[in-house]
């Protein structure tokens, strides 16, 4: 065998071997041309939702994006079509054979196919890896008992609405509420029935407020609110006049009637502070005063 030879039966062993991996890779790969496919490989097709290269051949890459990312993708293509340069990793959403949406992260470089410019992309499906931090996200700032925000979330949007009300001249009201009776619920009827109680009081507790106001979960049976904006102090007793109502009417859990109260605290920025963990221990301040008068009160922070 001569030296052209030996030459010839390398690119072809590494043409081979460069075959066996596309066909063997777990990720997608296609060769486009013109924006339409070529070339698919089985973990492509598969991930697609095809059965068959046929599914997909010359049909336009546009058919299987979202709708939502074809600006990016064509913006994306004309650059790498214009400059001649590669696209780094792009989180997009695919659409299915089957209509099914997928997440996906794209990259593609430009080479010649023929003589001819041609696309060459990898893709891989990050669905389950999204759906998995979406949770990790989840579990770090909502309570899982009652999807409140929790004591991370809270302390988040309450800076998030001393920013705003710093900026825009506005007062902000924080209720600290502690349910009354709650302990001798859980005695009596189980944990089951006192973790209903305090999911259907996160309830009653979202109902009562606008939209634009957060309630959290701080642990236990204690509770806040945040009035994002409110104009005058007299705001804060109107919604805690409202949680009052809403969470003294019996809760039926399980066959069982049960009756509780609350007690809160109200601060309000910026008359008794202007940070969140001043605002907050001052609302607290004034639950216990609340609590210690009697059940289903509600009393502002004062000093003295």
């Amino acid at each position: 065998m001569n030296a052209n030879e030996r030459i010839i039966e390398a690119v072809n062993e590494s043409e081979e071997r460069y075959r066996r991996l596309v066909e063997l890779s777990p990720d997608g790969i296609t060769i486009t041309f013109e924006r339409r496919f070529v070339f698919m490989n089985p973990a492509g097709i598969r991930i697609l939702g095809g059965s068959c290269l046929g599914s997909f051949l010359e049909r336009s890459v546009l058919d299987f994006i979202h709708p939502d990312y074809h600006g990016v993708v064509a913006e994306r293509l004309r650059s790498m079509e214009q400059q001649g340069e590669s696209v780094p990793w792009l989180e997009l959403k695919f659409i299915c054979l089957d209509g099914r949406e997928i997440d996906v992260e794209v990259t593609s470089t430009p080479f010649t196919l023929g003589g001819k410019p041609a696309v060459q992309s990898i893709f891989r499906d990050i669905t389950e890896r999204k759906l998995a931090k979406e949770h990790l996200e989840y579990l770090a700032n909502f309570d899982t008992l009652t999807g409140l925000p929790n004591r991370r979330l809270f302390f988040d949007r309450m800076e998030q609405s001393l920013l705003n009300a710093k900026r825009q001249k506005h007062m902000v009201g924080l209720l600290y509420l502690d349910l009354d009776r709650f302990k001798g619920v859980n005695d009596s009827f189980g944990h089951a029935v006192g973790d209903l109680l305090l999911r259907e009081t996160a309830a009653r507790l979202t109902e009562s407020l606008r939209l634009s106001d957060t309630a959290a979960r701080m642990g236990g049976d204690e509770f806040t609110v945040i009035l994002t904006k409110i104009t005058e102090t007299a705001d804060a007793a109107i919604v805690a006049r409202r949680i009052v109502d809403n969470l003294s009417k019996p809760f039926f859990l399980e066959n069982h009637e049960v009756s509780i109260g609350v007690s809160i605290g109200i601060g309000i920025y910026p008359i008794d502070g202007e940070d969140a963990d001043v605002l907050l221990k001052k609302a607290d301040t004034a639950m216990y005063r609340a609590k210690g008068t009697g059940s289903n009160l509600f009393r502002y922070f004062h000093k003295g």
